[in-house]
C-alpha cells in the first residue's frame, strides 16, 4: 500500500471516531499497521485469525469502542461464519478494511479466485460495500463507513484497490 494511501487511512479512522483497530499481519498493509500500532489514539490489538478479530471487534463494541478490523483478502473468507453469527445477529457495527485482490492487474494467480468470492460473500452477509480506488476518497470513505456502520449497526466493508495499493 502506498504511504499516501496508508496515512489517509490513519487520519480517516481518526476523523471517524474509531479507537480500536484489531489487525490480521498482511504484507498488503504492512505500513499503514505499523503506523496504526505506533500511534497511541488507537488500541491495537494484533490477531492470529480472523474469526479472533471479529470477536475482539465485538467485545470492544460492547466496552465501549469504535472497532474496525484489518484483515487480508483471503482472511475474509476465514471471517465470514463469526461475522454472520455474531456481528449479524447481534446487530454489532464494525468496519472491515480488507485490500480487494483479484482485480485485472493484480499478477499474482493465487489471487485471481477472490475476483469471484469477495463481493458475493459480502452481499451473501448482507453487509454493504464500497471500493476505494482513488488515495484522495480515502478519509471520507471511512467516515461515511463508521458512520453508516453504527446508525445501521451492521458491519461495513471498504475494499482498497487501484491506485491505493500500487
Amino acid at each position: 500500500m502506498k504511504a499516501e494511501a496508508s496515512e489517509a487511512i490513519v487520519r480517516g479512522l481518526k476523523s471517524a471516531g474509531v479507537d480500536l483497530v484489531a489487525i490480521l499481519p498482511d504484507h498488503g498493509f504492512d505500513r499503514v499497521q505499523k503506523r496504526i500500532a505506533e500511534d497511541e489514539s488507537f488500541t491495537f490489538v494484533p490477531v492470529s485469525n480472523e474469526g479472533i478479530g471479529v470477536g475482539i471487534c465485538a467485545g470492544a463494541f460492547f466496552g465501549g469502542k469504535t472497532p474496525a478490523l484489518m484483515i487480508p483478502t483471503s482472511g475474509f473468507l476465514v471471517a465470514t461464519w463469526p461475522l454472520a453469527s455474531l456481528h449479524q445477529l447481534w446487530n454489532i457495527p464494525l468496519l472491515l478494511l480488507i485490500p480487494y485482490r483479484g482485480e485485472v492487474g493484480d499478477a499474482q494467480p493465487v489471487m485471481r479466485t477472490y475476483q469471484f468470492t469477495t463481493e458475493p460473500i459480502l452481499r451473501d452477509l448482507q453487509i454493504p460495500y464500497v471500493n476505494v480506488s482513488e488515495i484522495a476518497k480515502i478519509e471520507g470513505a471511512i467516515k461515511d463507513a463508521v458512520s453508516s456502520a453504527f446508525a445501521w449497526q451492521n458491519p461495513i466493508c471498504i475494499l482498497f484497490s487501484g491506485e491505493t495499493l500500487r
